[in-house]
């Protein structure tokens, strides 16, 4: 796994649970009017994945944060979520973030912290592992903020090869693809952010690659073929 740090030059606001809502709403809305079977298929799971989002929130068992707390004591770890989405602090009862949103995860720690410590100023950076794959140059696994465009993820594995073709882009969920490169370059267009196309741990980020015609193998066929004529002109004339 690589741990990469990455530059924070813009702040990506993080998706509110009013306006997951109200996107859960028109994804399926999309998905009723869809026409093709694919889009429809994408636009059901992108609905399905919004919806465990509300339900069971953000966070599952791997996943890392980011946090700095400063008050009466200073906390400042890269915390992991333990089984039964709990996270763990030194001298603290084990904190529970079953449904707890990303952008609900700052102000949700303060609370909780406000018990043991005074005041405690709380920040956070939420990590989601993903793998960015394909024709980029360090293809891997990596823990990247949430909130940061899809495009710069790209760009921390290297960014694309000399033979990459940007346009197939695609985004996979194991074996089905949550974003086809027709629907995933209308959301890069927007700048559109890890959490914005609602990107789960293990999601896949497929970079294509151009397709080369093979003039080799066409002129080993061809050949062939040449052959294979002029043998059956011979028997033809032979007969």
């Amino acid at each position: 796994m690589i741990m990469t740090p990455v530059p924070r030059d813009q702040a990506h606001t993080e998706a509110t649970r009013a306006q997951l809502q109200e996107l859960a709403v028109t994804t399926e809305a999309d998905a009723a009017k869809a026409t093709d079977a694919s889009t429809r298929q994408q636009k059901q799971m992108q609905a399905a994945t919004i919806r465990a989002r509300l339900r069971d929130g953000d966070f599952d068992v791997g996943d890392r944060i980011l946090l700095s707390v400063r008050g009466d004591s200073t906390i400042s770890d890269t915390v992991t979520v333990r089984a039964g989405r709990m996270i763990r602090l030194e001298n603290m009862p084990d904190i529970s973030l079953q449904g707890v949103l990303r952008s609900e995860l700052q102000d949700y720690l303060t609370t909780q912290l406000t018990r043991y410590i005074k005041r405690p100023d709380v920040q956070t950076t939420s990590l989601v592992r993903v793998a960015v794959m394909g024709s980029v140059a360090k293809p891997g696994f990596y823990q990247l903020p949430a909130d940061i465009a899809l495009a710069d993820a790209i760009m921390i594995a290297g960014g694309p090869t000399a033979t990459a073709d940007v346009d197939r882009t695609q985004v996979k969920r194991g074996e089905d693809v949550i974003y086809s490169s027709q629907l995933l370059g209308q959301e890069v267009a927007k700048g559109a952010t890890l959490d914005q196309l609602n990107i789960r741990p293990g999601d896949q980020i497929l970079i294509g690659e151009r397709h080369h015609t093979n003039w080799g193998m066409i002129a080993s066929i061809v050949g062939i073929s040449a052959g294979l004529i002029s043998t059956a002109v011979v028997l033809t004339r032979h007969r």
